[in-house]
C-alpha cells in the first residue's frame, strides 16, 4: 500500500530520487562496509529489520555500515575522522533536498553527515575535484533525516560522508534530471516522459496502491507492485494521472503496459494532451490523443495509426485515463522534442 503514514514524502512526492538503483544509480567505492554493504544504500524502500538474524560480522543490517573507528589505524594519519561512499547518480541532474535515512540504526546511527557532488566523466580520474554541497548536519538515529539542498549545478556523482563512523539504511539523492543535449542526434524519436529524461507523475485521482511515476520508470515493470494501481471505484466515474513531459515535442508513438496486471488491468484507456507555456499546470485545456480503446491483460499495446493530434502538434503534458480503475504498468510517449524549450 502506498499510503505509508510513517513516511515523510517531502522530497518524493515532487522529484526524482536520481540515486536510486532504480534508474541506474550505483555506490562505486567506500572506506569501511564491514557490518553492511554501501550498496544497499540506493535499494527501494526504507530497508528492513531481522531481529536476531546475525552473520559472521554480527547482526545483519539493511544498509550501509561501518566499523568502530577507533579500531583502525589508518585514522591516526587521516585528516578527517569520518567514513565516506561515492555513488554515481543513474541520472545526472540539478539536487534540490536529501533523505538519509537511519531507519533501524538506533545504536549505531552516524552522528554528523556532509554531502559533496562532483560532475565526473571519468571516473578513474584520481583528481577529482569534490563540492560541498550539504554542510555537516546532524542526524538522529531510526528517522528519516531531511536536508535541503541550494545547488543549482548539475552534477553526476555524490559523496556521503558520515563522523565519525556507523550505519545508514538508505541514501536518497531528489531532484530535476537533466536532460543532456549532447546524447542525441537530430531527428530522434525519445520517451518525452520518460523519468531518465525529466519526465515527472504530478498527480493523480487515486494512488492508494501505488504510485503515477511509476508509469515512466526505465524497462518493463518487474511485478504487479511496479506500476500504478488504483483502488476499487464504488462510483460511476474513472481514475487518471498526469505526466509532464521531460521536454515539449510532438508524439508520434504510444505504448502502454499492462505487464503483470491479470485480473486486476482497466477494462479501457484514453489518452489526452495539453500544452502549458508557463509551466502551470493547474488549468490545462486538454485534447484527445487516442479515444477509449479497450486493454488486455498483461500485454504491450503500440499506438501509432490510432493518435488523433496533429503531427505538428507539441504537448507538455498528458493524462492518461483508465476505466474505471485498475493498474497499468508503464507509459511510453514517443515524439519529437522541441530542443528550444529546454
Amino acid at each position: 500500500m502506498n499510503n505509508n503514514q510513517d513516511h515523510n514524502d517531502k522530497y518524493s512526492s515532487k522529484y526524482i530520487d536520481l540515486a536510486s538503483e532504480r534508474v541506474g544509480g550505483r555506490a562505486i567505492g567506500c572506506s569501511d562496509e564491514w557490518f553492511a554493504n554501501c550498496s544497499n544504500l540506493v535499494k527501494p524502500g526504507r530497508g528492513v529489520f531481522k531481529e536476531g538474524y546475525f552473520v559472521d560480522t554480527g547482526q545483519w543490517m539493511d544498509g550501509w555500515e561501518s566499523r568502530r573507528s577507533f579500531g583502525r589505524s589508518w585514522r591516526l594519519n587521516s585528516d578527517e575522522n569520518c567514513d565516506w561512499c561515492e555513488i554515481r547518480l543513474g541520472i545526472a541532474g540539478v539536487i534540490k533536498g536529501f533523505d538519509i535515512d537511519t531507519h533501524f540504526f538506533r545504536g549505531n546511527a552516524p552522528d554528523t553527515v556532509l554531502v559533496e557532488a562532483a560532475n565526473i566523466d571519468n571516473e578513474e580520474d584520481g583528481n577529482i575535484q569534490w563540492t560541498e554541497i550539504l554542510a555537516k548536519s546532524t542526524v538522529q538515529p531510526h528517522n528519516q533525516n531531511l536536508f535541503d539542498c541550494q545547488s543549482t549545478k548539475v552534477w553526476t556523482h555524490v559523496r556521503l560522508k558520515i563522523f565519525p563512523d556507523g550505519g545508514v539504511a538508505r541514501f536518497r539523492v531528489y531532484g530535476e534530471a537533466q536532460l543532456q543535449r549532447e546524447n542525441f542526434i537530430d531527428g530522434e524519436l525519445i520517451d518525452l516522459a520518460s523519468v531518465i529524461h525529466g519526465g515527472r507523475g504530478i498527480s493523480a485521482s487515486d494512488m492508494f496502491f501505488s504510485s503515477p511515476s511509476n508509469l515512466i520508470m526505465p524497462n518493463r515493470g518487474c511485478n504487479m507492485g511496479d506500476g500504478w494501481e488504483t483502488k476499487r471505484r464504488r462510483d460511476n466515474s474513472n481514475d487518471w494521472a498526469v505526466i509532464k513531459l521531460a521536454l515539449s515535442g510532438t508524439i508520434r508513438k504510444v505504448i502502454l503496459d499492462t505487464a503483470h496486471f491479470k485480473g486486476n488491468y482497466p477494462d479501457q484507456f484514453s489518452l489526452q494532451g495539453a500544452r502549458s507555456n508557463n509551466g502551470d499546470s493547474s488549468s490545462l485545456t486538454w485534447q484527445t490523443i487516442i479515444e477509449k480503446t479497450p486493454l488486455r491483460a498483461d500485454y504491450e499495446h503500440l499506438f501509432i495509426q490510432q493518435l488523433l493530434c496533429a503531427k505538428d502538434d507539441e504537448f507538455t503534458h498528458v493524462k492518461v485515463n483508465i476505466y474505471p480503475d485498475g493498474g497499468i504498468s508503464r507509459l511510453r510517449i514517443f515524439g519529437f522534442p522541441n530542443w528550444g524549450s529546454m
